[in-house]
């Protein structure tokens, strides 16, 4: 668990570090798809340049959303920028998830020999909980890896993961930056985007047993984005600040959300995979 930033005051009193939100929410969603599946994890503070010895010894890496830009210039994002393209080049037996500013540094990192950028969301913030509308590349990818992952297979189980899966997705959100990817061709084929919101066309990026990223949150709930929220927007207009405590106030789908990530973990890592 690579945490970008500590939780709000009242969050972090009541769940402690976002590490420790993510692996309660994994623990839960193994219990839902695989008995047999054990969540270890182990919590580095990449703002104060705590990091793995070896991104071998785990197999997969989180990293966490921040109040922080990716593109801003300080020491530790360049540092984590530089660490994430180390572990996707070298160390392919690894996974990579980002939620946020987790996702925009990966896809900073990763991706921005083919044009893309994070900037500043011309549409402004995306508060609360909105529906992506899941991409049909992603949806079929996903079936494939609901079949081939963490439960048992059987004859028909390709087919029946890609109908049941979920074709839209319900994320708590709270964010101002955005993935701009130049156009659907700029990617290589072994990367896929994962859906649009009407706020932002970049909800994600997803390569087979490799990396997926989220631009919402299915760590957060009601009360952790709601508390954020009264922090971030203590200066706001008020009436701006209530509704978007009111589009928190709303059902999502973070289960889901957290069982399509173990699906990642569960899938195989291909050493000898196009990382391009």
């Amino acid at each position: 668990m690579l945490d970008a930033d500590k939780p709000v005051p009242n969050v972090a009193a009541k769940l402690g570090s976002y590490g420790n939100v993510f692996h309660n929410l994994l623990v839960s969603a193994a219990k839902r798809t695989s008995a047999n599946l054990i969540i270890e994890s182990e919590n580095f503070d990449v703002v104060r340049g705590e990091y793995p010895r070896s991104a071998s010894d785990f197999s997969a890496l989180i990293i966490s959303g921040s109040a922080a830009s990716s593109y801003h210039d300080e020491e530790w994002i360049h540092k984590l920028d530089e660490y994430i393209m180390s572990v996707f080049a070298n160390c392919p037996r690894v996974k990579i998830f980002g939620s946020c500013f987790g996702h925009q540094i990966v896809c900073q990192s990763i991706l921005r020999k083919y044009g893309v950028v994070v900037e500043k969301n011309p549409r402004g913030w995306e508060l609360g909980v909105h529906k992506i509308q899941l991409s049909e590349e992603f949806v079929n990818s996903l079936g494939n890896d609901a079949a081939f992952g963490c439960r048992p297979l059987t004859p028909d189980s390709v087919e029946s993961a890609r109908l049941s899966g979920p074709k839209t997705l319900r994320l708590q959100f709270i964010h101002a930056d955005h993935v701009r990817i130049p156009d659907n061709t700029a990617l290589p084929p072994t990367w896929i985007t994962i859906g649009q919101t009407e706020e932002c066309s970049s909800q994600g990026i997803y390569q087979h047993g490799r990396v997926l990223t989220y631009q919402g949150h299915f760590e957060f709930d009601r009360f952790i984005n709601s508390e954020t929220l009264k922090v971030f927007g203590a200066r706001w207009d008020p009436d701006v600040l209530d509704r978007g405590l009111k589009a928190m106030d709303r059902d999502d789908d973070a289960e889901e959300g957290a069982d399509i990530l173990l699906f990642l973990y569960c899938s195989p890592a291909y050493a000898n995979l196009d990382l391009r």
